[in-house]
């Protein structure tokens, strides 16, 4: 077991790194043997650790990695890592930064594709050829070009041969719905229409790109020749149907610091929310909203697991600290409560957090210890 960063809190976020490797395995068997996969590490790897997830991943053959801006891709490029990075949102101000890193920008505006080509102008005598992804619109409507600009890019594109379009990419905007499953068909057909029409254009073909983890289950005819896997890889499935058996990869913990009775009458936490009907044992453990345990788990909605019964947030959440109702238990100071993971599920945390995993994942914050292992349960 590795320490991933250091923190004086008790409360410790757990990355079970067997667990990541058995989820890629799990996507790698439903694709063909000879597929591309990037794995999307954007935001820290949704909190969990950029770099500790790409040197396992790396070492187990990925393909790719994709992150959201340059500053990302670099801090992976200073810690060794050495596979093709793609930036999704790289910022016209950062190109020079990417071209010293060997980063490849993702290519979405009239705008970024000229700043490009006029920065690897200037870099020509060191870096003969350009690596970029262009960024297709097929609905998504944030970031790319829209079918109608094929003939125009085509024409740019030719008229700037330092650069070599690695692939046609775009965003599927709800493949992990079924009701939408007829928006994600005209998706796709208009992806591979702009494609062919790009390729032939070109005189070369580039690696095509549409699926995300949703689409790589539901969508298996939208696989084009890489997927991109992000929060299936960290062992949470947006397909509510699915059949596939991933691993929970993240548990957060924290310990038990302080224990002490209440009489009927008596309050928990700012505001007096909370009052005893009775007499109650109450629990303190060191993680509050600054941490990512969000105060709309006050008063009865977060709980905690200890031996895999749950007991009930009361009063306030806090900046730093929240109580728990832990009433005819024998949980005493030390001891460790689960705030999700094994007994209570990521989805189930983000539930009563009022979002979703990935935004639960991300909200966790630096201050928290991560410490990665190979199987914690």
């Amino acid at each position: 077991m590795t320490l991933l960063s250091e923190s004086n809190s008790e409360t410790i976020f757990y990355l079970d790194l067997a667990a990541v490797l058995d989820n890629l395995s799990t996507y790698r068997s439903i694709l063909p043997k000879e597929h591309k996969i990037m794995a999307m590490i954007k935001a820290n790897a949704y909190g969990l650790g950029a770099i500790i997830v790409a040197n396992l991943l790396e070492k187990n053959n990925i393909n790719y990695f994709g992150v959201a801006y340059a500053s990302e891709g670099e801090e992976l490029r200073l810690a060794g890592i050495k596979s093709p990075i793609m930036v999704m949102n790289p910022g016209e101000m950062s190109f020079d930064k990417m071209l010293a890193q060997n980063l490849e920008p993702q290519i979405y505006s009239w705008g970024s594709l000229e700043k490009y080509i006029s920065v690897l102008a200037d870099h020509s005598k060191f870096i003969p050829k350009g690596r970029i992804h262009i960024k297709i619109d097929t609905g998504m409507s944030r970031l790319g070009f829209k079918i109608s600009d094929a003939d125009l890019l085509i024409k740019k594109l030719n008229q700037s041969p330092s650069m070599t379009v690695i692939s046609l990419m775009s965003h599927l905007a709800s493949a992990e719905s079924p009701k939408e499953d007829s928006f994600t068909k005209k998706q796709g057909e208009i992806f591979n229409s702009f494609c062919d029409k790009i390729e032939k254009g070109l005189g070369y073909n580039c690696t095509r790109h549409i699926s995300n983890t949703s689409a790589t289950e539901r969508h298996p005819s939208l696989k084009g020749d890489m997927v991109r896997l992000g929060i299936g890889l960290f062992g949470y499935n947006p397909v509510i149907d699915s059949k596939l058996n991933l691993s929970p990869v993240a548990y957060l913990r924290s310990k038990v610091s302080h224990v002490h009775k209440i009489s009927r009458g008596d309050s928990v936490s700012y505001g007096r929310e909370y009052i005893a009907d009775k007499e109650r044992e109450i629990a303190t453990i060191p993680i509050g909203y600054a941490d990512g345990f969000p105060k709309v788990l006050s008063n009865g909605v977060g709980k905690v697991s200890f031996n895999g019964k749950l007991f009930p947030v009361v009063g306030r959440v806090c900046m730093d600290m929240t109580m728990i109702d832990i009433s005819n238990s024998n949980i005493i100071v030390g001891d460790e409560v689960e705030i999700f993971g094994k007994d209570i599920l990521l989805k189930d945390f983000a539930q009563d957090c009022g979002t979703s995993p990935y935004e639960a994942l991300t909200r966790i914050s630096t201050r928290i210890k991560r410490i990665e292992s190979n199987s914690k349960s």
